[in-house]
């Protein structure tokens, strides 16, 4: 990797940001500051958290239903207060939720005990907070058993994003792995799954093959919006 550029985070440290010519990562030098800026896991600056949840938990019910797995077992990894799995099981999904660095408020009876697997993984706003994604989402895989997750990271196009880019996020030094479509499809391959992208932050690994008219829907923002209605009404009465 070749250094970039250099910027001031949490008001006091110069990192280097470095970026890979192969495969399109960018990312900050050995992050030596995660403790003073994981003093709380959620910024107090993220007020967009509640808005991101209701927005996720609308694109999870057509991925599972397009995917038919709405009878299977989620996890939600780095899940915060819990809040995504809360929306989710009220309406009828059987999620859990883990987060080693905060606090389980809206889920507290849904946590995986030592030799819990699943069928599907979410980690939504996690792997741009990654110093090695590689590896997490390895481990993850063994752990709990599945090739499968869907997950969340603004990813960029072609030229490194200038800096005044909101998703750098200086100021809370939190954000140090940023990733084009084609680092994803990088990292995929390398974890024998074949990456799936519906848009430019919502992203699907898996080892199963996903149809024509799934990958459709999923991606597709008018399809979206009638499969929407329809699913809404079947589920009505399943939480």
């Amino acid at each position: 990797m070749e250094k970039v550029f250099s910027e001031i985070i949490l008001d006091k440290y110069d990192v280097s940001y470095y970026y890979s010519d192969k495969s399109g990562l960018l990312k900050t030098q050995s992050p030596y500051w995660l403790d003073e800026a994981y003093s709380e896991a959620i910024s107090d600056k993220d007020v967009g958290l509640v808005r991101r949840n209701l927005n996720n938990v609308k694109r999870l019910e057509l991925i599972i239903s397009c995917l038919s797995i709405s009878n299977k077992k989620f996890l939600d990894l780095a899940g915060g207060y819990g809040l995504l799995t809360r929306l989710l099981r009220d309406k009828g999904f059987n999620c859990f939720t883990t987060d080693r660095y905060c606090e389980n408020i809206f889920a507290k009876t849904f946590e995986p005990d030592e030799h819990f697997k699943v069928d599907v993984l979410f980690a939504f706003e996690v792997l741009e907070h990654l110093d090695d994604p590689l590896i997490f989402l390895s481990e993850m895989f063994e752990k709990y058993g599945t090739k499968t997750i869907v997950f969340s990271t603004l990813t960029f196009e072609q030229d490194i994003p200038s800096k005044d880019w909101w998703y750098y996020a200086f100021d809370t030094g939190q954000h140090i792995t940023f990733y084009q479509p084609r680092t994803l499809s990088y990292i995929a391959e390398r974890l024998g799954c074949t990456y799936y992208k519906l848009d430019s932050e919502f992203h699907i690994f898996t080892d199963q093959k996903l149809s024509f008219l799934s990958r459709s829907v999923i991606s597709n923002e008018y399809f979206r919006k009638l499969y929407s209605i329809y699913f809404r009404i079947k589920r009505k009465l399943f939480s």
